[in-house]
């Protein structure tokens, strides 16, 4: 099944970011890992939550982000 996959695939890696950064609340490695994202609307900061998301379309936006594959490896 192609969403177990990647969703052992999301959880690998934030167990890594985890290990990584022990000093971060587990929101802000979600929100660092686009898995959250954030939004301004006005004067207000909106958390947009992925419920609804596939995980594979969760994957390919935390595969592009620095935070989740550069910062590892350094």
């Amino acid at each position: 099944m192609e969403r177990q996959k990647y969703n052992k695939l999301i959880l690998e890696r934030l167990s890594k970011l985890v290990d990584k950064y022990p000093d971060l609340r587990f929101g802000q490695i979600l929100v660092n890992a686009e898995i959250i994202e954030l939004q301004i609307m006005g004067d207000r900061l909106m958390a947009i939550d992925p419920f609804y998301e596939e995980p594979e379309v969760t994957w390919e936006r935390m595969k592009n982000n620095k935070f989740v594959f550069k910062e590892l490896f350094n």
